[in-house]
């Protein structure tokens, strides 16, 4: 494993990097200390890459040794920049030199090339899937959140977009399309990663208003649910903002939250939800999720296949008749748990030494 007395070195574009974003976990120690204590979880990261992870910089690649990382978020490049065409010619040439490319993609449906090492949120259950999976971070809300007793009912939580305006939503409103077949195509690979963005809006709407229609079906089940339709960060700051607070009362009023993909397989509320020590429930539509070692995710999750979102009230209803108080005390604290043990500082280099260790010393 790297130490100080044998860093791991890496090696980045000088005119990649985008200042006014956050960079790859893999660069967090070249930025200065978070202060807001939502944040700060990832000073801990900083602190454990300082001297074992080197960071050099170089303008050409003959310059550059193995180890070549990307040094912003896939996404941010293609959505804020016109540098992600460069960015992939660079890799392609990466590779062809015999080095290796470290990619995050966060989010996005992106097919790995061959020799690549790419982090993504979005993953799925096949054999074909050739990324490794990793938690799509955004706060640490615990300070927010009190703790909860197990209350008599279950109380279901939801806030989120259940449409997605775009044409090509208006147009397949229309159309009816069966459960199977959407089930189907929200946990196919290959569908996925060869659909652009506004083609997979479809997907998540029939996803997430079918899951909303049927837990409203379940009588045994309090739930609280507002639905949003607008892309949240196009909004005003005075509309996030309550949005938000909307979103954080929401989490600490239940002790259940749904969570589900969006435009992706994945999603930043399972991991907010368990930062705040409650259950998700978790709609499956063939995620791969990260190991949790000596944890599982079924002792603190409900999960439900979409192919049983039917039963969705009855598979919640028999989870909480399983936990005593007590047993829905420790769930709860499993949750919490789960996300330190997935906390930066414990999953990155961890996952380097499982993914790039033997290329590092070939």
């Amino acid at each position: 494993m790297w130490s100080v007395q044998n860093p791991l070195e890496i090696w980045v574009k000088e005119d990649f990097i985008l200042p006014e974003f956050r960079p790859v976990p893999l660069l967090m120690h070249t930025t200065s200390p978070d202060t807001n204590p939502e944040l700060e979880f990832w000073n801990l990261l900083r602190e454990k890459l300082q001297g074992v992870v080197q960071v050099h910089w170089f303008k050409d690649l003959k310059d550059a040794g193995s180890i070549v990382v990307t040094p912003n978020h896939a996404k941010e490049y293609i959505r804020h920049t016109n540098k992600w065409a460069s960015v992939c010619k660079l890799n392609q040439k990466v590779v062809a030199s015999g080095r290796t490319p470290i990619i995050f993609v966060g989010g996005l449906e992106y097919k790995p090339k061959p020799g690549e090492i790419v982090f993504a949120g979005s993953t799925y259950r096949c054999k074909l899937e050739k990324s490794i999976v990793i938690p799509s971070w955004l706060y640490d809300i615990r300070r927010k959140i009190p703790l909860i007793q197990k209350p008599s009912i279950p109380t279901v939580g939801f806030v989120g977009n259940t449409q997605y305006p775009s044409r090509i939503n208006s147009i397949l409103r229309y159309f009816s399309i069966s459960d199977s077949i959407v089930f189907w195509i929200a946990g196919s690979l290959l569908i996925n990663r060869n659909l652009n963005l506004r083609m997979r809006l479809p997907i998540a709407s029939r996803v997430r208003q079918k899951v909303i229609t049927e837990l409203k079906k379940a009588q045994n089940l309090k739930i609280s649910v507002i639905e949003r339709s607008a892309h949240h960060f196009v909004l005003p700051e005075d509309v996030k903002k309550r949005h938000r607070d909307e979103y954080i009362q929401n989490i600490q009023n239940n002790a259940y939250i749904l969570v589900m993909r969006g435009d992706s397989n994945s999603g930043f509320q399972l991991w907010e939800v368990m930062s705040a020590g409650r259950i998700p429930i978790i709609i499956d539509t063939n995620q791969q999720f990260p190991n949790l070692g000596d944890l599982k995710w079924e002792d603190f999750s409900v999960i439900v296949p979409y192919s049983d979102l039917h039963r969705l009230g009855e598979i919640v209803q028999k989870f909480h008749d399983s936990l005593s108080d007590e047993k829905f005390r420790q769930a709860c604290q499993k949750s919490r748990a789960a996300f330190e043990y997935l906390l930066p500082h414990n999953f990155i280099l961890d996952a380097l030494r499982d993914n790039l260790l033997s290329v590092y010393i070939k």
